[in-house]
């Protein structure tokens, strides 16, 4: 039985909707229908040959099961990975706590004492002076943290509603008094006495302030606790054999097939690419690599040639030391190729083995060795002393937004210049979404707020248009219904146009479908969440840097 983080389902290239409406169960029966059964999560849509993963909040079980309710269906499954894991802990009970104002006895501590009590008069919850404008509330976790979910428990005696609108906002700069960092969620509503939970960019926010913030005038803020889950940030290991020294027992063929070529960058597993070694077929063929210091090894990964002869790797010994008696081979061993699993690579967790020499070996045997590309993930043993770089002059600062009054939204133009999908996600995460347009009069208010920009605009601006992949239908991302156009007279752009839509920035401010790669200044919205599904996005970065992005779309 394990305690279980996150299943992983990667879906089949050539039937898109197959998985659609599957659920993930977990437990110690082989039935689902058990009542000791849990459903981790439903599968509402998973792209052709995507993988998404889906939180489990520490589920405990045996057996993972994948169960396609209905009839006439056919369930296929390219991969599923179940990662195990303890619960988070949580991080806010040994922070620091702070507020705007307090009344009374109601300190900012009172929100991270551990305890759920949601009556004020019990004393166990913060609270604000009443009638503040812009009330906050922050924890210090005195170091930055991946945070996968907040909970927030609201006032059980009385006056609930006093928590509409709240956000919960999360990063490291204390700016605006960390108000202004990057907004994990809203709070529409918690009702009294209960916890909600909050998960933030899919549980992968990173930052060191957790605020709970309250816009508006006359405003009054308490919290009986906040918990953050989240684990310390880590930054992945570099690859330190990159473009190091190498050498190796013989070379077949010329430096065409020479020992850098396993350090090269290049993973290409075709011989004939030019990105591997080969050696003639000697007795115990050995490859090497010296890191120029002592590291502590990590993990080892070797890429294997994919178009023939790929037994030849087996019974390859990967060694790691400080040692060059024998060429470096006496050096103790990280692991070694035993069977061939179909996969042209290989990695071995070396548990931060010390030592300057990494050899690839196969003892006691003539062969051929060819290397593909060989990456070691290590940090050093000592830390090479860090020179203070000079502080480099600042960025220059992007033209503050200017907004207006639309429709009971705030809209705001950004004067930040990015690509469809970075403006979504901008507008996603400090407004609300990307501007969608209703009517002639919301039409013709944004001409005046674009007369009134300060800054130089692109000829374009990005809004919410998005067309479906497949067809011609374009939509709003906001999810709202398109009632109203404005695209030039008598044409709307077709399934061969681009996917991404805008708006002149000059006269008529006619929609446009434009390039989404493009880089143009933007137009966010706040304040329309009124019930309305938003259309979920997200982006995948290609192989090939002329793909550029791809996407998925779905309804939240």
């Amino acid at each position: 039985m394990y305690t279980i983080g996150t299943v992983m389902i990667t879906n089949r290239q050539e039937l898109e909707n197959g998985l659609d409406g599957a659920e993930i169960w977990i437990g110690n029966s082989i039935t689902i229908s058990d009542p000791e059964s849990n459903r981790c999560a439903v599968i509402s849509h998973i792209p052709s040959g995507q993988a998404f993963y889906f939180p489990c909040n520490s589920v405990k079980g045996r057996y993972v099961t994948v169960f396609l309710p209905g009839s006439a269906k056919v369930l296929s499954l390219c991969e599923v990975e179940v990662y195990y894991g303890y619960p988070l802990p949580n991080v806010a009970l040994k922070g620091e706590a702070t507020q705007s104002s307090t009344l009374s006895v109601a300190t900012a501590s009172k929100a991270i004492d551990g305890r759920r009590n949601s009556f004020y008069s019990n004393g166990f919850c913060s609270h604000t002076a009443e009638d503040e404008t812009n009330p906050w509330w922050r924890v210090d976790l005195q170091r930055s943290f991946t945070i996968t979910a907040v909970k927030v428990t609201n006032r059980g005696d009385c006056c609930a509603e006093r928590l509409d609108g709240a956000e919960i906002r999360i990063g490291n700069s204390l700016e605006n008094n960390g108000n202004n960092n990057p907004r994990c969620a809203s709070i529409s509503h918690i009702k009294a006495g209960k916890t909600y939970t909050y998960r933030c960019d899919g549980g992968s926010m990173e930052g060191r302030f957790v605020n709970v913030f309250l816009p508006g005038q006359k405003k009054t803020l308490t919290l009986c606790e906040v918990e953050v889950y989240a684990a310390p940030a880590v930054e992945p290991l570099p690859n330190v054999a990159l473009n190091k020294q190498t050498v190796q027992s013989s070379t077949w063929y010329g430096p065409v097939f020479g020992p850098s070529k396993g350090v090269d960058g290049c993973k290409n597993g075709n011989l004939h690419s030019g990105c591997c070694t080969h050696n003639d077929e000697d007795l115990g063929p050995w490859w090497r690599v010296d890191l120029l210091a002592v590291y502590k090894v990590s993990a080892v990964t070797i890429i294997n040639r994919q178009e023939a002869f790929i037994p030849r790797i087996l019974g390859a010994q990967i060694l790691i030391g400080n040692s060059l008696d024998q060429n470096g081979n006496m050096n103790p061993s990280c692991g070694m190729i035993t069977s061939l699993d179909g996969t042209p690579t290989y990695t071995f967790q070396c548990n931060e083995m010390e030592g300057r020499y990494i050899i690839v070996i196969i003892p006691g045997k003539r062969t051929y060795t060819t290397l593909c590309e060989v990456e070691v993930f290590a940090s050093l043993s000592v830390p090479e002393a860090v020179t203070p770089l000079p502080t480099p002059p600042p960025p220059p600062t992007p033209p503050p937004p200017v907004s207006l009054q639309l429709g009971g939204r705030n809209v705001t133009v950004v004067g930040e210049r990015l690509c469809w999908s970075d403006a979504l996600m901008h507008c996603r995460r400090y407004y609300w979404d990307l501007l969608s347009l209703h009517s002639q009069q919301e039409q013709s208010e944004l001409e005046q707020l674009l007369g009134l920009v300060p800054f130089s605009l692109t000829d374009h601006v990005w809004m919410g248009l998005r067309r479906s992949l497949r067809g011609d239908e374009w939509f709003w991302m906001s999810g709202q219904s398109m009632n109203f156009l404005n695209w030039p007279q008598d044409f709307v752009p077709d399934c061969y146009s681009s996917t991404c839509g805008g708006m002149t920035s000059t006269e008529h401010l006619l929609w446009q479908d434009q390039p989404c790669e493009e880089s143009l200044n933007f137009i966010c919205q706040s304040g329309a969440d009124d019930g309305v599904q938003r259309v979920y996005f997200s982006s995948f970065q290609g192989s090939n840097k002329s793909i550029g992005k791809s996407m998925t779309l779905y309804k939240l």
